[in-house]
């Protein structure tokens, strides 16, 4: 008869339902309600150490606070950001309601996107045109490949990267150049 691995001080099972964190030190797996650690608070901890390991380790020690991330668009400062992929993520998720894309996405008819709608209306929403007829646009047959463009324009020079000066990657594309 195979035995069911064990886990945390309570030496119960692992329970999908229930948040586990793991210690750094011993490298075992507890249950957050059993050794007193919140699934919110679990993103703020940078070394954890179990009541054992704490003993021999020294206490768990939290992340550096950043607060030029700390809150999201809207968010308040008493509104904890949520860890992505958790359970209290994933309940929080569930419970929201998204739009329709109905009702977010502009349906443009080619004829009518031209550079005068661009700069009256911009590009603040996905837009999706029904119909390609009118924006002067020849689509290549379905066979076509992105492969297929090195035939037709020539061989290109890989992307080179810039960093801007605030420290964020731009995107510089080189222009191809028939020889």
């Amino acid at each position: 008869m195979a035995t069911v691995p064990v886990y945390c001080v309570c030496r119960l099972p692992y329970d999908v339902t229930r948040f586990m964190i793991e210690c750094d030190a011993c490298k075992d797996w507890f249950h957050g309600s059993c050794v007193g650690v919140e699934e919110e608070e679990a993103p703020d901890i940078d070394i954890y150490h179990c009541p054992n390991c704490e003993k021999t380790h020294g206490k768990s020690t939290l992340k550096k606070k950043r607060t030029w991330h700390k809150h999201g668009p809207g968010q308040t400062p008493d509104v904890k950001p949520v860890q992505n992929g958790s359970q209290l993520f994933i309940k929080e998720l569930r419970s929201r309601t998204f739009p329709s894309a109905e009702d977010v996405v502009a349906r443009v008819p080619g004829s009518q996107l031209t550079l005068g709608y661009m700069e009256e209306h911009g590009f603040t929403e996905p837009i999706l045109v029904p119909k390609k007829d009118g924006l002067g646009l020849a689509v290549p047959a379905p066979t076509f490949y992105v492969s297929d463009v090195e035939n037709y324009v020539g061989k290109c020079p890989p992307l080179r990267a810039a960093m801007s000066t605030q420290g964020l990657l731009a995107w510089t594309p080189v222009m191809c150049e028939r020889v």
